[in-house]
């Protein structure tokens, strides 16, 4: 089955909506509450746990975070596992280990896990809204090779890294490098 990679962006704009969230940065931790879901942060041991996502037989919802990753990585984390909450309401657990530098695990890096890529997937759209950034870089295109400073403010702006900034620009075609 290949990524439903509009599902995914249909259903975070969807979700953006409901919460009535209109401008960066996200809230994810209120996004979490308003699916359902408690956040539980925990020193995971090692780097490689980056979050996971708990669905109880009783139907309560739980996401854990990597307490020792930093705060925007953190971010992404829940925005991820909020997606495999709304998208893959079949599975009771999802466990997230290792993303690598540009916030992908290493099976979506490979593009062979779907529900990886969908959850990548939403999680860009939900913290970084293609409309919201097209609208932020409208009339100008951004060289990632030069605008180092752009980047970083709209990093900053959406509360997201720099590298997760890079990559959704670079996909949006709202940079060239």
């Amino acid at each position: 089955m290949a990524p439903r990679y509009a599902l995914a962006k249909r259903k975070a704009q969807q979700l953006l909506e409901q919460a009535g969230i209109t401008k960066p940065p996200v809230r994810v931790e209120s996004l979490a509450k308003h699916v359902g879901a408690r956040i539980r942060y925990e020193p995971f041991s090692g780097e490689g746990l980056s979050g996971m996502a708990y669905r109880q037989p009783d139907g309560k919802l739980f996401i854990g975070v990597n307490a020792l990753h930093p705060r925007n990585r953190r971010r992404f984390t829940i925005a991820h596992e909020i997606a495999h909450l709304v998208l893959h309401q079949q599975e009771d657990l999802h466990i997230d280990e290792a993303f690598t530098i540009n916030l992908r695990s290493d099976l979506s890096s490979l593009a062979v896990d779907e529900k990886e890529i969908e959850a990548n997937q939403f999680a860009a759209e939900l913290l970084m809204p293609a409309a919201w950034l097209i609208d932020d870089v409208q009339d100008r295109q951004i060289d990632l090779e030069s605008d180092g400073t752009a980047i970083e403010e709209l990093a900053k702006k959406y509360q997201v890294s720099v590298q997760a900034m890079t990559i959704r620009l670079s996909s949006l075609g709202a940079a060239r490098g």
